[in-house]
């Protein structure tokens, strides 16, 4: 069991590194056990974030409803084995041993890559995204698709609405075209994209279901000669539909005239339309053609016109310039003498504002490079405080890593795995030869009980025959009688013998796992929390009496 114990205690290291490792299972202390166990479960499942991490330091009731919580969280990971608060209060060996190989089992298999590959890290922020991306995807991928309407209709349920306040009310004479293209006039196709509203249009424009008015409108037309009259009369009473283009030409057409058809003269009336719009169309292509040429030639006068506006004040000034040319040079180089020495001054004052501003700026220069010297040395000085530090630190590591046995590689735990999986199999190969054996002999001894029980009938019946007319025969009777008996007697001993031996071992087991389960520690233990207890209760009692006497008091 120390190699198995070695295997373990690798995985929990490789899961927490803050678990000390110790040889065996049994110097186990109930504070490591908690971290085990939970750091085993949070890797199973990382959403179970209230798991204690440790066992409370104060009175014991909080320390047996820590362990009560993660013995439960076992459970619910799928551990068959008996489990409680005893596991982790008063940890025992072998079941301790269970425990954590059956949670080692059941961690994911991107950490048994890890660990398989030596990378003891932890994860980054960008792997742990990558882990949430992927929960949240297969959650989704998970869950059943349901529909747009049942989705509106769920979220009213969860707000407290009953979905019968949905109204499901249709448009119940939607204008839309057919599905054949083929019984479609040209113009009518042209209505149907140009001016017709579309289907949105016609249903936002009232207070009408969308998906309700298409079914009605499918059903007409499937079943419109089977649709009884009172349909239809409802339909015309509840709305009514503006009527098409179409249907007002046709209106509009004489109703004497006997030559032409209606659709005849529907069709002359659409040629008449049609001639219109290709005439309003050609007109509108001109004009259009006609305001382009006009806007090319506004654009090109405002160009025009900024240029000429630019030379024209370029010449007036000229011109006030040229007028009184003796007066107008002497107020200029006035001007001129004036805004130098104006240029002069503001120079001046600039100067005298600019050199108390430089030598600040080079004192502040002068400071910082002296601060960031400074600064420099001091951190030249931290880092040789660090690296003095970790060299300590390293050589300490060194001596400790020297002092500490040798551990065996993965491969070498492997092949010993492999070693122990072999002679379990010689084991079990073992035993099934016994158990065979065993059924061969029971098989035997069946058959020769049978036959003996068949040659002692016939031998009974034939002296039981000759002993009512033969003393000789009616002794050999007896004798017979008396010698079954005893041969009776010893299988029956021989049988209770074997029952009792049997028993005997099956005990031993019990008493060598029972020496094993360590149960006068776990006695000692469990005596210390009921005084424990104890304690607490009288503390308790204490105080509520004391509060008794001052309200009596009060």
């Amino acid at each position: 069991m120390d190699e198995v114990d070695k295997i373990i205690m690798h995985q929990l290291q490789q899961i927490d590194a803050s678990i000390e490792p110790t040889d065996q299972l049994t110097t186990f202390t109930p504070e490591q056990v908690v971290r085990a166990v939970s750091s085993c479960l949070l890797e199973i499942n990382p959403t179970l974030t209230e798991l204690p991490r440790s066992l409370p330091g104060g009175a014991m009731a909080q320390r047996f409803s820590a362990a009560t919580v993660l013995a439960e969280r076992c459970k619910e990971s799928g551990y068959r084995g008996d489990i409680g608060y005893q596991i982790f209060l008063y940890p025992n060996a072998v079941e301790l041993r269970r425990l954590l190989m059956f949670l080692i089992e059941r961690l994911p298999r991107e950490r048994q890559n890890a660990d398989s590959a030596g990378k003891a890290n932890a994860l980054n922020a960008r792997e742990q995204l990558q882990r949430e991306v992927r929960k949240k995807l297969t959650e989704q991928l998970k869950a059943p698709w349901v529909p747009q309407f049942c989705r509106a209709v769920a979220n009213r349920q969860k707000q407290g609405c009953s979905c019968q306040s949905i109204e499901f009310k249709p448009h119940l004479n939607l204008n839309i075209p057919g599905a054949k293209l083929a019984e479609r006039s040209k113009e009518v196709q042209q209505y149907f994209e140009q001016l017709a509203p579309n289907l949105f249009q016609q249903v936002d424009a009232s207070s009408y279901d969308l998906i309700a008015s298409v079914l009605h409108k499918n059903d007409l037309e499937r079943w419109g000669e089977l649709v009884p009259s009172a349909v239809n009369v409802l339909s015309a009473r509840e709305e009514e539909v503006p009527p098409s283009p179409l249907l007002q030409v046709a209106e509009k057409l004489p109703e004497n005239s006997e030559a032409p058809t209606p659709v005849q003269q529907l069709g002359d009336q659409v040629q008449q339309l049609r001639a219109q719009a290709e005439k309003l169309l050609a007109q509108r292509k001109t004009l259009n053609a006609h305001l382009e040429t006009l806007k090319a030639r506004e654009a090109s006068a405002a160009g025009e016109l900024e240029n000429i506006q630019a030379v024209l004040k370029l010449h007036e000034r000229s011109c006030l310039v040229l007028a009184d040319p003796e007066e107008n040079v002497a107020k200029l180089e006035a001007l001129l003498r004036a805004t130098e020495a104006k240029r002069q001054a503001l120079t001046q004052q600039w100067q005298d504002y600019r050199s108390p501003l430089l030598s600040t700026l080079d004192t502040l220069k002068a400071a910082k490079d002296a601060q960031q010297v400074q600064n420099v040395r001091m951190g030249i000085e931290q880092l040789e405080l660090e690296l003095l530090a970790k060299t300590q630190k390293h050589n300490e590591l060194s001596v400790r890593s020297a002092q500490q046995t040798h551990q065996a590689p993965r491969k070498e735990y492997t092949r010993r795995i492999h070693e122990f999986i072999g002679n379990i199999r010689k084991q079990r190969d073992d035993i099934d030869k016994v158990l065979d054996d065993t059924r061969q002999l029971q098989k035997q001894l069946n058959v020769v009980a049978a036959q003996l029980e068949r040659q002692f009938n016939y031998t009974d019946d034939l002296l039981f025959q000759s002993a009512k007319h033969d003393l000789h025969a009616k002794k050999a009777y007896k004798l017979l009688a008396q010698l079954h008996a005893h041969c009776s007697e010893l299988v029956e001993c021989v049988t209770n013998t074997g029952n009792v031996s049997k028993e005997i071992r099956e005990l031993e087991v019990q008493i060598d796992g029972e020496k094993l389960k360590n149960v006068l520690i776990s006695l000692q233990q469990i005596t210390g929390d009921i005084q424990k207890f104890e304690q607490h209760i009288q503390e308790l009692q204490s105080q509520i009496r004391t509060v008794e006497n001052a309200i009596t008091a009060a």
